[in-house]
């Protein structure tokens, strides 16, 4: 991994900088929202379709319609799963509690939020705290970095398998002194040749 650390070690400030610019007030009711509705826009999609499909979401909050979710390029089935968020200020319920660990928070959004399996339950609460999170969101790209086959992650028994992963992840962030998400994005920016600041949310 020694690319990697040269590339952290160049970039780190970078992505110190847009980690922070991307951090949602967690007193905000409609920067929780915005969170969890991309996690669940960006399932089995294409990311800059579910970045689109993010601003229409935001403008029709709790009333938006397979019809034109299906015209992002997204199955229609999520715009049930956005209209299913809680609203108002029932929305902060789902964020960390302060004696909550990272992985038992992320297993509550998994249980809890319709539309989200692990991996993307992962990229909600990461992007809760992008600053913080002590997790990874092992989608598709980052399994090709470090899986020679995609996994589902979709039952017990393949979570060992995740948790390993992501070790792997937060031991590259530990060097650089930043967190487990943080390392996995400038790892999927190294990946593909480009950095993504992810100035993508409405108060941005």
């Amino acid at each position: 991994m020694h690319a990697i650390d040269s590339y952290l070690s160049a970039n780190r400030a970078w992505y110190l900088d847009r980690a922070a610019h991307i951090t949602p007030d967690l007193r905000n009711p409609a920067h929780v929202w915005a969170r969890f509705a991309l996690a669940i826009l960006s399932a089995h999609t294409n990311f800059t379709y579910a970045t689109k499909a993010l601003a229409y979401a935001v403008t029709c909050k709790g009333n938006a319609t397979r019809r034109r979710i299906k015209r992002f390029g997204i199955t229609p089935d999520r715009a049930d799963y956005l209209n299913a968020l809680p609203g108002g200020r029932d929305i902060l319920s789902l964020i960390r509690h302060d004696d909550e660990s990272w992985d038992a928070h992320r297993a509550r959004i998994r249980d809890t939020v319709p539309g989200l399996g692990y991996i993307k339950a992962s990229f909600a609460v990461a992007l809760l705290d992008p600053l913080q999170a002590d997790i990874a969101c092992l989608d598709t790209h980052m399994q090709g970095v470090y899986l020679a086959v995609p996994q589902a992650f979709r039952y017990t028994k393949s979570l060992p398998l995740y948790r390993t992963v992501e070790a792997k992840i937060r031991t590259v962030g530990q060097r650089h002194g930043v967190s487990t998400f943080l390392a996995q994005w400038a790892i999927w920016d190294h990946a593909r040749g480009k950095r993504e600041d992810h100035n993508i949310f409405p108060e941005g």
